[in-house]
């Protein structure tokens, strides 16, 4: 069964609610008759929602931006910028200068009919004051207003390039482990920016797998965090006629701070390194060697290029 069909089974709407695990056994407790019994642990779905009022309270003061003109070219390229795992703690944009330099010079290498920048999660460093994450983890102290100033200075920057050199641009969400709060607030605060601009679409949900189509190309994206064995089934559940329409079908994570490339049958899972600096986590499991952020290039219907930045 799919998570889906076990939370359904158990009475539990799918889209309010997360399958962390599920038991079932049986026993005899005569010949004749033969005892079952299902356990499920979940989750609420969408959490940050709670701090949806003072979200919008924020971001009311947000100014939205002058909009500015689309330019309409025939195109048939496609990019995908994914930004996982930034981890942006006030002095993280010097470091990652060079590599903005340079995926900007890919954005205006040319036009292309639709970029997706996918923010994946992890953007900044903790999720508050007290210099925590979501989960309470004590992290070295953070300047969560200097995190959200470079956090906007770096994303901006890509957005003014990315509605230059493109037909539509679609931003797309993904919560992560170390900032579900602060990552989602940040992703609004970036649509009441750019609210007045035409060819901007934004999916900044808070569900946890998202799905799109650039062409005929399928783009997935999830932070990485969890469900990793379950990625095949749960997007044929929730995706299944874009994934059949589909002539190439690809899914972006993160988290784990390395690149790996795996076929899920027919589904190919790519899992973006970053260019965080080592810190002890990293240190520990070994991820010290590839330091990249990634941009893919697409036709219509197939990968064509990936530049290392």
């Amino acid at each position: 069964m799919t998570p889906r069909e076990v939370l359904e089974a158990h009475g539990y709407d799918y889209t309010k609610w997360e399958l962390l695990r599920a038991t079932s056994n049986f026993w005899k407790q005569t010949p004749e008759a033969t005892l079952y019994q299902s356990k499920i642990q979940i989750r609420p779905l969408v959490e940050a929602e709670q701090y949806e009022s003072l979200m919008n309270d924020i971001i009311t003061h947000k100014e939205p931006y002058q909009a500015k003109a689309p330019i309409f070219v025939p195109s048939e390229r496609y990019l995908v910028i994914p930004a996982f795992d930034t981890h942006f703690n006030g002095h993280t944009f010097d470091v990652y200068a060079e590599s903005l330099k340079r995926q900007l010079e890919i954005i205006q290498r040319g036009h292309y009919a639709k970029v997706l920048l996918i923010l994946g999660g992890d953007l900044a460093h903790v999720d508050n004051i007290n210099s925590t994450t979501a989960k309470g983890t004590q992290l070295e102290t953070t300047d969560l207003g200097e995190t959200v100033n470079e956090m906007e200075q770096y994303f901006e920057t890509l957005i003014e390039a990315i509605i230059k050199n493109t037909n539509e641009c679609e931003v797309m969400y993904c919560a992560g482990n170390h900032d579900p709060s602060v990552g989602y607030m940040f992703a609004r605060l970036l649509k009441r920016a750019y609210s007045n601009q035409p060819n901007i679409t934004w999916d900044i949900s808070l569900k946890h797998y998202k799905g799109t189509m650039l062409g005929h190309n399928f783009i997935g994206a999830t932070h990485g965090d969890k469900g990793k064995n379950n990625y095949l089934a749960k997007y044929l559940d929730e995706f299944g006629f874009m994934l059949g329409t589909a002539q190439n079908r690809e899914l972006f994570t993160g988290h784990l701070h390395s690149e790996m490339s795996k076929d899920l049958g027919g589904f190919v899972q790519r899992q973006v390194s970053t260019r965080k600096p080592t810190d002890q986590w990293t240190d520990d499991i070994g991820v010290v060697a590839h330091k990249t952020f990634e941009l893919v290039e697409y036709s219509d219907h197939d990968t064509r290029a990936i530049y290392y930045v």
